[in-house]
């Protein structure tokens, strides 16, 4: 079983117009800082029962409503000309849409199908005003109470800013199949469980002895857990205190000493012992810590990386065991877990996150009937090593304002484009994995543009890429087409295609015919007059200031010939052919050395053509 779909509406930065998400059993989640994404995670925590995580309660607080549905509702009363009647106090709704369930799970989901094939089981929680809560009269008394906090001047116009908002009143109801008089009982939600481990997770106090709060502690106290043979082994130590010499004599000399400084009576002797006996179950418990590692070393002092893995590990092979109704009380029984995991690269090593992103959607596959994992992320390690078929980004639409969730290929033909899919699937690495986290790209042929292109839009713009949200990806080569299916696909704002003419070669005509396939009001294919990058960049800057900063940028990159040449050049505009030649075999060197030089000079380049135009597309 598995959420299939996830509705949410009203819940924090998630407005009124309900967001609807399409999950997998296992789903990769990337997305800017504060788009949504641990909010997607907080919201399924409502629906079901948590086990080892800290509890979410489910009675909201105001900052958790929507704040613009808040603040339509309170300028709805300030209105006058609305009548009360027609003022609805804004509701969270998180509705899950459950499938593929066993003959267990059917057993549990019952009384919440929503089709006859019983095949889709849907729980709703609800957030909302009470029943009897009298609406009317509250509106009434608000706008009454707000005509007498206006002042003269603004009374045409009430400030809607003091209006309260009634967020004690309302209450929570988890109902199923769709229908609010279905309300979901308490001991088959506890049978549906959601972990969430946050991304500011304290793996190193998590993991050592201490208080009921603890993981370790969390775990080891499960119900169907016994640790008779531990306690047996506390009590022969019990015995062991009692007879030991060294204690015995002791004991001796403290009671003698007690005789002649305390006076015993009939009913208090002064007799003493040592008491080691075992403790309770709880106490035990409390007192258990981790090790790990060939040299094992308390967790304590190991480091933020390897107790994070650790952490993950720990709750993990829990969440995936297999409950049997057979050999456990209903109430400790589980059917079903959905775990989130944001940011599971929090302090670990590149390698790690590489290791990590291969084999984590193993864990899910091995327990797929009972187990959904969700992950968050900004790991482009993790990103380039998961599935793409199962990776989403979420973001908000610039022209929209909404916010969006859209799988890499969804949309895609997967017969039509599988040499594309096949071709990115084995070809993204970290680097290239960047365009998901992208809002903007251009896409260059090799690593000269790469290393250029930034320096020449900050050079002509005065502001970074960055700032923009766009990274320049290098194809390493002329691969263009694949990634321009993925790009093509929607969830890019903007993309433009920096690449060579490649007259007089086999493949002149690829350039155009990219152009003719793929560009649209959101993707432009720019192309060069001249062969190259390099000469086009060049040719736009033969005298004058542009023709110094390449001189020097030449000198730096070749001590030697660099000054030959431009002596030999003198006066005379550049000559394009043999700057080319002279660059040819040190097209990075020199890549690099000129943007040292555009970073050191306030002086700019004149931009060749294509990429002005495309500079004025992508900003």
């Amino acid at each position: 079983m598995y959420i299939k779909k996830l509705t949410i509406k009203n819940f924090r930065n998630i407005g009124n117009s309900p967001l609807e998400i399409i999950l997998k059993p296992f789903t990769l989640v990337i997305g800017e800082n504060n788009i949504g994404k641990t909010n997607l995670l907080s919201a399924v925590a409502l629906l079901f029962s948590q086990e080892l995580s800290v509890t979410q309660h489910r009675t909201l607080e105001h900052d958790d409503i929507n704040y613009e549905a808040i603040t339509t509702f309170k300028k709805e009363i300030a209105d006058i000309d609305i009548s009360s009647e027609n003022i609805n106090f804004p509701e969270v709704l998180i509705d899950a849409v459950l499938t593929d369930m066993d003959d267990d799970q059917h057993s549990v989901v019952g009384d919440w199908y929503i089709n006859k094939d019983f095949n889709h089981a849907q729980v709703t929680y609800k957030f909302s005003i009470r029943s009897n809560f009298d609406k009317i009269n509250w509106i009434e008394e608000q706008r009454k109470t707000l005509q007498q906090k206006s002042t003269e001047s603004s009374k045409t116009e009430l400030d809607y800013k003091l209006i309260d908002f009634p967020v004690k009143e309302y209450r929570y109801l988890i109902y199923g199949g769709g229908r609010p008089s279905n309300e979901c009982e308490a001991r088959y939600l506890k049978m549906l469980r959601v972990e969430i481990l946050d991304a500011l997770r304290d793996a190193e106090r998590e993991l050592t002895p201490g208080g009921a709060q603890r993981l370790l502690y969390r775990i080891l106290d499960q119900k169907n857990q016994s640790y008779s043979d531990v306690k047996s082994h506390l009590l022969s130590l019990e015995q062991a205190v009692r007879s030991n010499d060294a204690l015995e004599a002791m004991k001796t000399d403290v009671t003698t000493l007690l005789d002649r400084i305390s006076l015993a009576t009939v009913n208090e002797a002064n007799l003493i012992d040592f008491h080691f006996s075992a403790p309770d179950t709880v106490e035990l418990l409390k007192k258990i810590g981790m090790i790990y590692g060939s040299s094992p070393i308390s967790v304590a002092r190991n480091g933020l990386g390897r107790n994070n893995l650790l952490y993950t590990a720990l709750l993990l092979s829990q969440l995936a065991r297999t409950t049997d109704l057979k050999k456990v009380r209903e109430e400790d029984y589980v059917c079903f877990r959905f775990v989130g995991i944001e940011e599971p690269e929090a302090h670990l090593h590149p390698h790690l996150q590489d290791h990590l992103g291969r084999n984590i959607e193993e864990i899910q596959k091995d327990h797929s009937q009972q187990l959904q994992l969700l992950l968050t992320s900004h790991s482009t390690h993790i990103a380039a090593k998961l599935n793409l078929a199962n990776t989403a980004i979420f973001f908000r639409d610039d022209k929209s304002g909404k916010l969006s969730f859209h799988y890499v290929l969804e949309n895609i033909d997967q017969d039509k484009n599988k040499d594309a899919i096949r071709f990115l699937s084995l070809y993204l690495d970290a680097t290239k994995s960047r365009m998901f986290f992208a809002r903007k790209i251009i896409l260059v042929e090799g690593i000269s543009e790469q290393i250029v292109i930034p320096a020449l839009f900050e050079n002509a713009e005065g502001k970074t890429l960055e700032s923009l949200g766009c990274t320049v990806l290098n194809v390493d080569g002329v691969a263009f087409r694949h990634f321009l299916t993925i790009v093509r696909n929607g969830f890019f704002k903007k993309c433009v295609v920096l690449t060579d003419q490649d007259t007089g070669k086999k493949t002149e005509d690829r350039a155009d015919k990219l152009k003719s396939d793929f560009e649209d009001e959101l993707i432009k294919v720019q192309i060069t007059k001249e062969s190259t990058f390099e000469k086009e960049l060049i040719a736009a800057n033969r005298s004058g200031i542009g023709k110094k900063i390449l001189l020097d940028a030449l000198i730096s990159t070749k001590s030697i010939k660099g000054p030959n040449f431009m002596e030999v050049t003198g006066a005379n505009d550049i000559d394009t052919e043999n700057f080319f030649k002279e660059i040819e075999s040190y097209k990075s060197e020199f890549a690099f050395n000129l943007v040292k030089k555009l970073r050191e000079d306030e002086n700019k380049l004149t931009l060749p053509k294509y990429i002005s135009e495309a500079f004025d597309f992508i900003k």
